[in-house]
């Protein structure tokens, strides 16, 4: 975990006029740096939204989301930017999260292998005994590679799964050859195509192909809360909720050197023309209003009972694990 701080208020390229003078103390539990599902999260710190709207924003950075989505359970962090999904496997085992915000659509994820292995590893099928770079065990990048090889006929536990974080730890991993596959966002991703070192195999970074993957439509990273304490606490996370929606809507209609130029400090850590191109690949992912749907998260559900039977046999109520009255 990077060392909790809390966010000073910073030079902004959108137009933010200061709001009240007392604020609001929130503790965010990020699930990862520098990942485009994440994006709306990282201009907010980046253009200090989060200040504008009335709440301090104090935030720990973790290697995965299923680390936050600890932090939150265990009552470090109130806020998770973390993966929807996780509020349904939660419901699956009788807790209660609810997400009350939506940061990205589409998936955003990719399965690559490595280049000198790809004459071996033509399809998750051929996954079995490999080893997968993840963010973290548990995490979305993980549940993502385990849908995939479950769908081409594997066991989830056919392939180990590597936790390599998200920054250059990752890549470090893959090119020394210490995974055979990495299931991750861009840019580290687009990084590696670049330079021609990895071969996708599934990719959902863009709407067509999240919904061939997912067969439908999809929410990926988005604001959650445990929730009593969401329910406590209304007007923090409809403050939190107006930071994101802010975020949003200007990376709807931003070009990519000003997508890039708006994120804090560090999240965009390789060659910034990657990053900008890397946005353009993904930009649909925010063509929303920051409000979930019923189908998307039905959609979800049906991706997580797929391969775990935990979930299937749970019969989750969906809608105690998002709202959108905060967005």
């Amino acid at each position: 975990m990077l060392k909790r701080r809390t966010l000073i208020a910073a030079g902004s390229l959108l137009c933010m006029p200061a709001l009240a003078q007392s604020r609001t103390k929130v503790r965010f539990a990020g699930g990862g740096v520098a990942l485009y599902g994440y994006m709306p999260f990282f201009v907010a710190i980046g253009q200090d939204l989060f200040a504008k709207h009335g709440l301090e924003a104090d935030v720990a950075m973790f290697p995965g989301g299923a680390l936050a989505m600890s932090a939150v359970l265990g009552g470090s962090s109130d806020i998770a930017c973390g993966f929807y999904e996780h509020t349904i496997q939660i419901a699956a085992k009788g807790g209660k999260l609810t997400a009350f915000v939506l940061q990205a659509q589409n998936s955003g994820l990719a399965l690559g292998v490595r280049k000198d292995l790809a004459g071996e590893i033509k399809t998750a099928a051929d996954l079995k005994g490999r080893k997968i770079g993840v963010s973290a065990p548990g995490s979305s990048t993980h549940l993502f590679a385990m849908q995939l090889m479950v769908k081409a006929g594997l066991k989830r536990t056919d392939a180990a799964a590597i936790g390599v974080g998200t920054t250059q730890t990752a890549l470090a991993a893959f090119q020394s050859k210490q995974i055979d596959a990495l299931s991750l966002f861009d840019p580290i991703i687009a990084d590696l195509e670049s330079k021609g070192e990895i071969v996708v195999l599934a990719d959902a970074r863009d709407t067509a192909g999240s919904t061939a993957i997912f067969g439908g439509p999809y929410a990926s990273g988005s604001l959650y809360g445990e929730s009593t304490w969401l329910g406590k606490n209304e007007e923090t996370g409809r403050r939190a909720a107006a930071a994101i929606v802010e975020a949003v809507t200007f990376l709807k209609s931003a070009t990519p050197e000003q997508a890039i130029g708006a994120l804090g400090k560090g999240m965009c850590f390789l060659d910034s023309g990657v990053c900008a191109s890397a946005f353009t690949r993904n930009r649909e992912a925010f063509n929303h209003t920051g409000k979930f749907t019923m189908e998307q998260a039905e959609t979800v559900k049906k991706m997580l009972a797929g391969f775990d039977p935990a979930i299937a046999a749970a019969n989750v109520d969906l809608g105690p694990t998002f709202t959108n009255k905060l967005s």
